[in-house]
């Protein structure tokens, strides 16, 4: 218990996980935690005591499921471990904490997705603006930004996963920022932002980087949080990167929301969203790479064409793609495998497959070479080291090492003569003993000579008392019993302690082996680092060929200009989720110029947001240098995409559905420039339609003189259409429908000029509503369509030929819902509504032919 509270004292904001035999025993509050957390017993130590010690334990062989679980509760985790042998310590075993678990400092074995990072974020904030640094310890990949724009500090917050947050002095708009993802803050002392402490080798992670400023100590930060937390992975961290925003094109989570490029709009991240459909990935470096390219795509147009061209160099040559994927196929997660490696929660099996995912870079490089595929010939680098590292793994260890290094059986034979004889002695031990007991027997002449083993007293030489005198002189008598007599011999004791020492014996020497090699392997982790982004990157390009080839993707023309012509333009996830040859393309174009923005209307159901969100899509893949699905694609340079799509309120900050769309609409305003996409899917829906027109006109008006960016604009309000007016670079367009009766087919395609009609009663009709509410709202239809009020002030909206008033007969109304008895003449209202005192002689004639005009048709 001295052991425990020592620790517990060292770590007071940690929960102490006590290694005790086969179990991690947690005590006092910590017990009452565990206990409630992880749904296990709490029970007490001494029990019987007037004060017993809670106490909550689980077994040491299952440990990481239940880290999870108190990772996930934003519980930090000191593992204290017992540092010598039970059997061999004298006393008390010996115990120290050796590292210390936190949700942002996670190894490979605790996290459960392998295409998504886990960032370490330290936001640090002065007078002079922001400065946020982000380690994912699980890779080494460090690096951060200094800002003084709020939407460009969001913008990298964006693009992480950050699980747990250092912050220094925190106030509320700091607080503000920090993304939900968070699950543990943990305030910092100015010790910890004091570059000074740190040591040579951690400077030299700043080599090229000036880490005098805020962003400098904010990096410093994590490196001492790191040190204090789990030492052992310093090496494994890489050189620190100053990220620049400007770039990439800027993707806030509201587009990442609204594209579905993570998940679906339900939720699900297994299928129906981009990066589900995209990754084809064989690697985890790859999948991550891939999640990164997409959330993170180039604004640079020689970058873009860059990866163009490694992508057409596999997309033209398919059995080369197939050789280079079979080849990466089991490839290892090299990034995590060296953290593995450096924390120390590693094998035998991970050097082995470490091993194996050289040798699978080798093949796809000799490919690369072979046929020559010059585009990327730079990725064909495997060092000889590296080479020489996997040959002498594969000579080293067996090939079904156990899952464990102290158990032994994991080093191969001939590698070593001291290890082959404590191998041999410890497999054939008993042979040996039963040799000699033979040699023994021959040499005396005692034919009932035994050699047999005693818990007291080892091996020993038991000879009956009969044959006493026959025994030779080099015997050592050690025990006397009633009919025998029992020795030793040198050559007995030495035999004895090889055959008793030989299994920990091996054990121990091929403990030493797998030693010598891990930190060999770690020797030369920055080659291993550079052959992971290597294989990264090969992973990706040959995933993006093989999505493009299998799909019909064409490669678009990346321009410095505004334009975006887009020709047969198709949406990934919808085609691939409808059967083959039934999607509609479309065509598309904004050419920045004399169209930037796009007025698209159309009934609900009929594609309007699948043509806007497929646009947007087809943009971001040009972007991340990818292939498009269209039969072809002018692409300009775009800094960002912009979407306002959807309806959903937001209860837990108090925003009601319109609040959101507006803040949405807001930030997105105030961010786009003339380079931008923005999406706008029905802007001002969530309040009445007056006010809903008025914004949604003001809105286009700004973009239009104000921002001047390419936009695409979809609405229901067919007063919107009239902006054409207004706006000389404003185009409309509609989604095709067909009419059959009161059937509405849906074409699917875009084309020229506003929707006649929004076809919600249609809509409504194929949703299923009953027969009786669809009747009732064509009426409600032709009533607001025909006036808004009836000669006697009454809503017409209001009337119905089957709804008659208490003092009104539904046989007083015609076929179109008015009363025949109290409606007025249209002539006398249009002769009522002339004021005479401003009439000219000439309009007095014209307006008096018209009103004949229409009695003499009325007439007939």
């Amino acid at each position: 218990m001295q052991q425990y509270l020592k620790a517990k004292a060292e770590h007071p904001d940690c929960m102490v996980l006590f290694r005790m035999g086969d179990f991690y025993e947690t005590f006092y509050e910590d017990a009452r935690d565990a206990a409630r957390i992880l749904d296990i017993a709490l029970t007490s130590r001494n029990r019987d005591a007037e004060d017993p010690v809670p106490m909550a334990g689980v077994p040491w062989h299952s440990v990481s499921g239940y880290i999870q679980k108190l990772i996930d509760a934003g519980k930090k985790i000191a593992i204290c471990e017992q540092m010598e042998d039970p059997k061999l310590a004298k006393g008390i075993v010996r115990r120290d904490v050796v590292r210390v678990i936190t949700p942002g400092v996670l190894l490979d074995t605790e996290l459960t997705d392998p295409s998504e990072s886990n960032h370490l974020l330290c936001l640090l904030r002065d007078d002079r603006g922001w400065a946020a640094a982000a380690l994912d310890a699980s890779t080494g990949d460090f690096f951060g930004t200094f800002t003084t724009s709020d939407n460009d500090l969001r913008l990298f917050l964006d693009r992480l996963i950050p699980r747990e947050a250092l912050v220094y002095l925190p106030d509320d708009a700091l607080l503000a920022m920090l993304p939900q993802s968070i699950r543990l803050t943990t305030s910092l002392t100015p010790a910890d932002t004091d570059l000074g402490r740190l040591d040579a080798d951690r400077m030299a992670l700043f080599a090229n980087f000036d880490p005098s400023g805020l962003l400098g100590s904010a990096a410093a930060s994590i490196l001492s949080y790191v040190n204090r937390t789990h030492p052992a992975l310093l090496p494994t961290i890489r050189p620190f990167r100053d990220t620049v925003a400007s770039e990439t094109m800027s993707l806030p989570n509201t587009t990442v929301r609204n594209l579905e490029l993570l998940s679906t709009t339900s939720g699900d991240r297994s299928r129906g969203c981009l990066f589900a459909f995209l990754n084809r990935t064989r690697t985890g470096m790859g999948a991550r790479l891939l999640r990164q390219w997409m959330l993170a795509p180039l604004s640079d147009a020689d970058g873009i064409r860059a990866r163009q061209d490694r992508i057409r160099t596999l997309f033209d040559a398919p059995t080369e793609r197939q050789r280079i994927r079979d080849a990466l196929t089991g490839i290892p997660d090299i990034e995590r495998l060296l953290t593995r490696l450096a924390g120390g929660s590693c094998s035998a099996r991970d050097l082995k497959s470490l091993a194996a995912g050289i040798e699978g870079m080798r093949k796809a490089a000799w490919v690369i070479r072979e046929t020559p595929l010059d585009a990327l010939v730079d990725l064909a680098d495997v060092p000889p080291a590296l080479l020489d590292l996997a040959t002498t793994i594969d000579r080293i260890f067996v090939q079904d090492a156990p899952s464990t290094v102290k158990d032994g059986q994991m080093i191969a034979r001939g590698v070593s003569d001291e290890l082959d004889r404590a191998m041999d002695m410890a497999e054939n031990g008993r042979r040996y003993i039963a040799m000699y007991e033979a040699e023994e027997r021959t040499r005396s002449g005692i034919p009932k000579l035994r050699v047999k083993y005693n818990r007291v007293f080892g091996y020993t030489i038991e000879i009956p008392t009969s044959s006493a005198s026959r025994v030779p002189a080099d015997f050592v008598r050690r025990q006397t019993l009633a009919n025998a007599e029992r020795f030793t011999t040198a050559r007995l004791s030495e035999l004895e302690h090889q055959v008793m020492t030989a299994e920990e014996t091996s054990k121990e020497l091929q403990f030493q082996m797998f030693e010598q090699w891990r930190l060999a392997t770690l020797g030369l982790r920055t080659g291993l680092q550079q052959l992971a982004d290597g294989i990264a990157t090969l992973d990706v390009i040959s995933t993006l060929a093989e999505v493009a080839h299998s799909n019909g993707w064409t490669r678009p023309s990346i321009a410095e200009s505004r334009v975006i012509s887009i020709i047969d333009g198709r949406h990934p996830i919808v085609e691939a989720s409808i059967p083959d040859g039934t999607f509609v393309p479309n065509d598309f174009v904004l050419d920045g110029t004399t169209t930037s923005m796009v007025i698209i209307t159309g009934p609900n159901m009929s594609g309007k947001s699948t043509i806007m969100r497929q646009v947007a899509i087809i943009v971001l893949l040009a972007h991340m240098g990818s292939f498009v699905p269209a039969r072809q694609a002018d692409i300009g340079i775009t800094d960002a995409i912009y979407t306002r799509v959807g309806a959903m309120d937001d209860i837990a900050a108090g925003r009601s559905t319109f609040m959101v769309e507006m803040s949405e609409a807001a930030e997105m305003l105030s961010r786009a420039t003339e380079r931008s996409l923005l999406i706008l899917d029905e802007i001002g829906r969530g309040t009445s339609t007056f006010d809903g027109v008025a914004i949604a006109w003001a809105i286009a008006e700004y973009i239009q003189d104000r921002i001047r960016c390419r936009t695409m604009f979809a609405t229901h309000y067919h007063e919107l259409t009239d902006l054409v007016r207004s706006i000389p670079a404003a185009r409309n367009q509609s989604v095709a429908v067909k009419e059959w009766g009161n059937e509405v087919l849906f074409l699917r395609k875009l084309i020229d000029g506003p929707a006649s009609r929004s076809y919600g009663i249609q809509v409504a009709r194929l949703a299923g509503l009953p027969d009786d509410i669809i009747i009732r709202s064509r009426e409600v239809l032709a009533n607001l369509e025909n006036s808004e009020l009836d000669a006697v002030g009454r809503p017409m909206l209001a009337r119905s030929r089957r709804r008659a008033g208490p003092t009104e007969s539904t046989s007083q109304l015609d076929l179109f819902g008015a009363s025949c008895a109290s409606q007025p003449d249209p002539l006398v209202l249009e002769l009522a509504d002339i004021d005479t005192d401003r009439l000219t002689p000439i309009d007095a004639l014209a307006r008096l032919a018209t009103l004949a005009q229409a009695a003499r048709e009325r007439k007939r």
